[in-house]
């Protein structure tokens, strides 16, 4: 995010009912490329990425079955969104500034969720708090589902608080310059999943995910990202274009369906 990022802590704290909203997991190939429309739109308006022919952003590691788009409506089309990625052979989009610290998380036996990718049609960082809370409800039940234990984010500076206060983020790794983000600054922050959810008392956004359960069926139609879907798509022209990929290549080969259901709390 850059400078002019919203303290989101302080609006979370005056705004009580946060206005709840509704997600889904994408399904399709359109809902995939509406919400990653969005992330480009976003990005591009906030001089985070460059622009580019195919009016999408994506990073490789969120490309295939290991991974999971989030969205949520506002009109007719996507209005906020968020995309969830396990660690796969393409790593993860925090491998390109902090792959020491993520390789000592993998060493000691920690399995990893990356989210990343998030985005808001609305400018009012108010407004999107309640979209937040729905989409990191979704994310935390996907891992739990998934059977990781960590969730891993790379958050502006100012907006780790946030995280820290309403989910119980830990700083992992220290600020840095994202190149992924034209070197805006980025803080590692990492939610250690069921050894904060089995304390008695959570943070705000974590005892909202244990109180508003996600089944495992929820996930289980999202998009699968497989290379005859992917063919000639708005997604596969972009990877190939910007990192040179086919998207063939991206499917990580292994099954990486959500595991059975895991009891959270």
């Amino acid at each position: 995010m850059p400078n002019t990022a919203i303290d989101l802590a302080a609006r979370a704290a005056r705004s009580p009912d946060n206005g709840e909203t509704t997600c889904s997991c994408a399904t399709s190939l359109e809902e995939v490329q509406a919400a990653w429309q969005l992330v480009y739109d976003r990005y591009s308006q906030m001089g985070l990425i460059n622009r580019n022919p195919f009016g999408i952003h994506a990073v490789p590691g969120a490309v295939g079955k290991h991974a999971c788009v989030i969205w949520g409506p506002e009109g007719t089309g996507v209005g906020h969104t968020m995309t969830l990625f396990r660690d796969n052979p393409m790593g993860l989009a925090l491998d390109s500034v902090y792959a020491h610290e993520l390789d000592a998380l993998r060493q000691s036996g920690r399995r990893l969720l990356e989210v990343g990718m998030l985005a808001d049609r609305r400018e009012s960082a108010a407004r999107g708090i309640g979209a937040l809370f729905s989409m990191m409800r979704w994310a935390i039940h996907f891992g739990l589902h998934a059977d990781l234990t960590d969730i891993v984010i790379g958050v502006h500076p100012r907006h780790a608080a946030f995280y820290m206060r309403c989910y119980g983020f830990e700083e992992f790794a220290p600020p840095t310059d994202y190149p992924l983000v034209r070197n805006n600054p980025v803080v590692g922050l990492r939610l250690r999943l069921r050894e904060i959810l089995a304390n008695d008392v959570l943070p705000r956004g974590l005892a909202d995910a244990r109180d508003n359960s996600i089944p495992a069926s929820a996930f289980s139609d999202r998009f699968a990202f497989e290379p005859w879907q992917l063919r000639g798509s708005l997604i596969a022209n972009f990877l190939k274009d910007r990192y040179n990929i086919d998207p063939g290549s991206v499917v990580a080969p292994r099954r990486c369906d959500i595991a059975r259901p895991a009891q959270v709390g």
